[in-house]
């Protein structure tokens, strides 16, 4: 039986499949943090004598018995439950009778589904926060171990000007270091307690919200009701765009390894559990964890155009709203999944110093040889026309002295910089 329709000849097995979509399955993520949830409500319903004392205590330690039940493994959603959320209250009826009845009052699925998923979302990102730093770690640490190594610069394509692989790395190194800022940032947007607004409107009790807001850690209280829906779907799509941060960062990267690991570049190599081989050239040894990660850019990119389209609704619930869950929860998996391998790809790379001295030409000191003229007084446009039309340009002796190298440039990394702020990270 539904707890919303007590009549059997309502029921329909593939009406309710259709409705319930993936529910049982996403709900899997969010059932503790339901639980979690619905613990703070019974003492909110305490302090307004919804529950007495007696009452609040057995319904507490109900839920922590599911709890532990669930991560024992003892209990499981499964489709005989509409949700997470009929599944608690299923569990507390049978456990406690008429007082586990009781558990829902002054609250609606909508507010406890969402209070439920800005909890996922704040411990993810807390777990993707975590992994962001060992990543902007090992590419820290691979730009000090390879600083001045020399490296082909590329534009186009083309090469372009002595570089070092110290820039190259340092350069994933920062770009991390601007994805943690933008991930708490995001973290503090959504950390704001939905719960209590019921389906919308509120309810005619004097909910002490709250308690339920200190008690489950949110900074504050999301205070119209009516907005507490309307922005369902606008929090998840926040998020999701910043978790395509990283995970644009992890395309490029994925792209510069494959080229770079290809027998025409040579410049680099891994470890050889990163790549796989052929089902039929013995020969092969294919990147392909690295290809996998640069199309989960594709992934995430599609779940944020999904949850986009899926929000154009008017004001109020609408059950299309039931859908974000799986924008969100399979994106958080394609994130996690793609950022806990790069540590250990990042610090099994191994430079083929050798072919980036070969790749270096002096034809890409031609610009140094500008600067040059200009630091003795030539306008750079002249001294750009000069050198280009100097044949001899193209055959000078490589120099790679950067004496007076910009800021953050290939020569003048100013790595202290990045160390300092990753420290206080």
């Amino acid at each position: 039986m539904k707890i919303w329709n007590q009549h059997k000849n309502d029921q329909s097995s593939s009406i309710d499949k259709f409705l319930s979509g993936e529910d049982i399955v996403l709900d899997q993520e969010l059932f503790l943090y339901d639980i979690d949830a619905s613990i703070a409500h019974a003492h909110e319903l305490h302090s307004i004598n919804i529950l007495n004392k007696t009452e609040t205590q057995k319904i507490v330690a109900s839920l922590k018995k599911l709890a532990k039940l669930f991560k024992e493994n003892k209990f499981k959603l499964t489709d005989k439950y509409e949700d997470c959320h009929s599944a608690i209250e299923s569990f507390l009826t049978k456990e406690l009778g008429s007082i586990g009845k009781k558990i829902h009052t002054g609250r609606s699925r909508n507010d406890q589904v969402m209070v439920a998923m800005r909890l996922y979302a704040i411990a993810k990102l807390n777990e993707i926060d975590s992994i962001n730093i060992k990543i902007a770690k090992a590419f820290f640490k691979n730009a000090e171990k390879y600083a001045s190594d020399p490296m082909p610069g590329y534009t186009h394509l083309q090469r372009a000007m002595p570089s070092t692989w110290g820039l190259w790395f340092s350069s994933f190194a920062e770009s991390f270091l601007d994805n943690l800022d933008l991930l708490r940032n995001t973290k503090s947007w959504i950390n704001i307690n939905p719960l209590g607004s019921a389906a919308g409107y509120g309810v005619n009790l004097p909910i002490k919200r709250d308690i339920s807001t200190k008690e489950l850690g949110f900074k504050r209280k999301q205070l119209n009701s009516l907005y507490v829906q309307n922005s369902r779907g606008k929090f998840e799509l926040e998020l999701i765009g910043a978790l395509k941060q990283p995970m644009l960062d992890i395309r490029k990267f994925s792209w510069d390894m494959s080229l770079f690991l290809t027998q025409e570049f040579n410049l680099l190599s891994i470890a050889s559990k990163y790549s796989t081989g052929s089902s039929i050239m013995p020969n092969k040894s294919n990147p392909d964890v690295i290809e996998i990660m640069r199309a989960n850019y594709a992934v995430i990119a599609g779940h944020y155009s999904e949850l986009e389209n899926l929000i154009s609704l008017p004001s109020g619930y609408q059950r299309d709203l039931q859908l974000t869950k799986r924008s969100l929860i399979h994106s958080i998996h394609c994130v996690l999944s793609t950022l806990e391998l790069i540590p250990g790809l990042v610090s099994s790379i191994k430079i083929n110093s050798e072919r980036s001295n070969e790749f270096i030409d002096a034809g890409m000191l031609m610009t140094d040889r500008a600067n040059e003229l200009v630091q003795s007084g030539l306008p750079f446009r002249e001294a750009y026309i000069k050198i280009k039309s100097d044949k001899s340009s193209k055959s000078i002796v490589k120099n790679f002295s950067r004496k007076n190298a910009s800021v953050g440039s290939a020569y003048n990394l100013q790595l202290s910089h990045l160390k300092n702020r990753l420290k206080k990270l």
